[in-house]
């Protein structure tokens, strides 16, 4: 007669109190929180660019002072002239430098207008430059240019119609997105003759 196979060895205790279970459960979570420190540390030394931006227009003068009224720019009559505003904001730390423009092409603000010209640009903090604009037809063509960490930029353009807002860009390694304009002025509000 063939003897019976003998019974396996059985633990003296439960598995979660072996020295060996536990010494790779701490291994492993050492290991888990040491990748995530690292990657804590290098999204902190190399947090990724942002850029922050907003259009938005008024009327160049208050609608009730009346159709008498003949606004001309460089001897150029204006039949329903507007201002429309474009701020950038880099919220970050780093700066978003020239080479981040691939190939050189420009923040491309598509006004549905012609612009009739580039009013002023201004930064915040004011020792900051901004980057180069122009008109190009129905477009505001910006940079490429530096764009410093908590820095914004203001650029008004004069247009001679309602315009409408589409924007484009090549920027690389750049999170961008539209954020709100400031709220539209009131009837009693007029927006400023900024014309210099």
């Amino acid at each position: 007669m063939a003897a019976a196979p003998a019974p396996l060895p059985v633990a003296s205790s439960a598995f979660y109190t072996l020295d060996a279970f536990w010494t790779a459960a701490g291994v492993a979570v050492a290991v888990i929180v040491g990748c995530g420190a690292i990657w804590a540390a290098f999204r902190a030394a190399h947090p990724r660019r942002r850029l922050n931006y907003s259009v938005a227009h008024a009327p160049l003068v208050d609608r009730c002072i009346g159709a008498g009224l003949e606004i001309r720019r460089n001897g150029t009559l204006l039949s329903d002239p507007y201002v429309v505003t474009v701020v950038l904001t880099n919220p970050g730390r780093r700066d978003i430098a020239s080479n981040a423009f691939d190939r050189g092409e420009p923040f491309r603000v598509r006004l549905g207008v012609p612009g009739v010209e580039i009013l002023g640009a201004e930064s915040r903090p004011s020792a900051a430059q901004a980057p180069p604009a122009r008109i190009s037809g129905a477009e505001l063509r910006i940079g490429p240019g530096l764009i410093g960490g908590g820095t914004t930029v203001t650029y008004r353009v004069l247009v001679d119609t309602t315009p409408s807002y589409d924007c484009r860009h090549s920027l690389i390694d750049v999170r961008v997105q539209t954020v709100s304009a400031p709220l539209p002025r009131g009837p009693n509000q007029p927006a400023p003759l900024m014309l210099p």
